[in-house]
């Protein structure tokens, strides 16, 4: 959801009026000269687009995620109130809002005739009188054109949501609905009003979510070894297929030990170099502490380098891209290197899980890595990256029913990533901001427990 976050950064004046006057102001044009129906519906859309983009602060995180939803209706429609929360909370920690966290009822407002209506109609009179700056719009008589096609369109709002919009959303709110409860209220205290919402938030509880978990701890007691085995799986495949590394050498989905390499992966063949050179299955894990996934791998996709580090996560909600929220699912180790925390996938952590990797490893790549002497230097050679698989929407979906139903034919969770839900944070300076960011968290938590402990008073005798 990072785009997200970048859009609701730039949806805020003078950023969202010029996307929305750029927008509705092609989408005007096309709509006065244009006959084509099928180009016209497109320019219609455009036009809602724009309009969304006007509305402060939520503005273009919604017109980003109304777009993916029209693109990718069974995809994003069962998650829309998830992405709508995102775009909330982001938006009253970014700009000091006080929006409730309430997905269905802004979902509803997008699509209500006279609340975009306002917002079209401040984009007129903003657009009018900017063109009536210039000499040459107003002897052809561009402004009285563009408010009076601005004025017929206002007219015509409520049939274009209702034939353009409404469908989409209303069936995304309903797969929402039915995947969430989202009648609780929320107890939101907001940076604006030092307040509590209550009635009018809506946080998301999502049945579904514990259902899964249930589901999955009937069938496997250590939770953590099922969902952390898929998210490892995923992460192997989609480094092999969507990164490259490699794609055209593995043999074959799933096979595990069975698996075998055309080409051996070394410091000059691309693979996978941990686990005995093995992907891992879609199956239970033990309590590793290594390495996830170490890899040769392409250069064009992993920043230049020759060796890349992976770390995979699962998680049975659905995950943000946040820096905040991939450092959450960080481990933290006993110790402390340079008087700080030792934070899992720091560069300390991986040299010392190299040093233990590369023992099996062959002579080039430890000739590579002999080169350098100190273990936090090893990163001149690879490239950091942090994969997190959320399990209750695809690929992380099929795959955990894939383990629960015991039916592993390949086909069944064969995807790992093309048009599904994973986040991938990589190379610097992205991941260095996340375990800054994690430390931050750890010294954060460490002020809020002292101040939570009591003062202790001698007793008196």
């Amino acid at each position: 959801m990072s785009d997200m976050a970048k859009a609701v950064a730039s949806s805020m004046p003078p950023g969202s009026i010029l996307l929305a006057a750029a927008e509705v102001g092609e989408a005007t044009w096309c709509l006065y000269k244009e006959k084509d129906p099928e180009v016209r519906s497109q320019a219609k859309f455009q036009l809602l687009m724009g309009i969304i983009s006007f509305i402060p602060g939520i503005g273009g995180g919604f017109r980003l995620a109304l777009k993916s939803l029209i693109k990718k209706p069974d995809f994003y429609g069962p998650i829309i109130f998830d992405l709508s929360i995102a775009i909330i909370e982001e938006t009253n920690k970014r700009w000091n809002y006080n929006y409730p966290l309430n997905p269905e009822g802004y979902l509803r407002k997008l699509i209500d005739a006279p609340y975009i209506r306002k917002y079209l109609n401040e984009i007129r009179i903003k657009y009018v009188a900017q063109l009536r700056q210039y000499k040459a719009a107003r002897w052809v008589g561009l402004p009285e054109t563009v408010d009076s096609v601005l004025g017929e369109l206002s007219n015509q709002l409520e049939d274009i949501i209702r034939n353009v919009l409404a469908p989409a959303v209303l069936a995304a709110i309903n797969r929402a609905l039915h995947r969430k409860n989202s009648a609780r209220p929320s107890n939101v205290t907001t940076k604006k009003t030092n307040t509590t919402n209550k009635g009018s938030s809506k946080p998301t509880v999502t049945r579904s979510r514990g259902n899964l978990i249930a589901r999955i701890r009937s069938k496997f007691p250590n939770i953590t070894s099922a969902i952390g085995g898929v998210g490892e799986h995923i992460a192997d495949y989609y480094c092999l297929e969507h990164l490259d590394w490699g794609k055209d050498q593995w043999d074959g989905h799933d096979k595990a030990q069975q698996g075998t390499w055309k080409k051996l992966p070394s410091a000059s063949n691309l693979g996978k170099l941990n686990n005995n050179k093995k992907l891992k299955r879609n199956s239970t894990i033990n309590n590793e502490t290594g390495i996830d996934g170490f890899w040769r791998a392409k250069l064009s996709t992993n920043r230049g380098k020759k060796y890349a580090v992976v770390e995979a996560k699962a998680t049975t909600e659905v995950a943000r891209a946040t820096n905040k929220y991939v450092a959450s699912r960080l481990g933290v180790l006993a110790g402390k290197y340079k008087g700080k925390p030792i934070i899992q996938m720091d560069h300390y952590w991986i040299g010392q899980r190299i040093i233990t990797e590369i023992r099996n490893l062959s002579d080039d790549i430890k000739r590579d890595f002999s080169k350098i002497e100190k273990l936090d230097q090893y990163k001149r050679l690879y490239t950091r990256h942090i994969i997190i698989v959320s399990l209750p929407v695809d690929p992380g979906l099929s795959h955990i029913n894939a383990l629960l139903n015991g039916n592993q034919s390949a086909l069944t969770h064969s995807n790992h990533g093309k048009g599904g839900f994973v986040i991938h944070k990589f190379g610097e300076p992205t991941i260095k901001d996340i375990i800054s960011e994690k430390h931050q968290s750890l010294e954060n938590k460490k002020g809020t427990n002292k101040q939570k402990k009591p003062n202790k008073k001698p007793n008196k005798k």
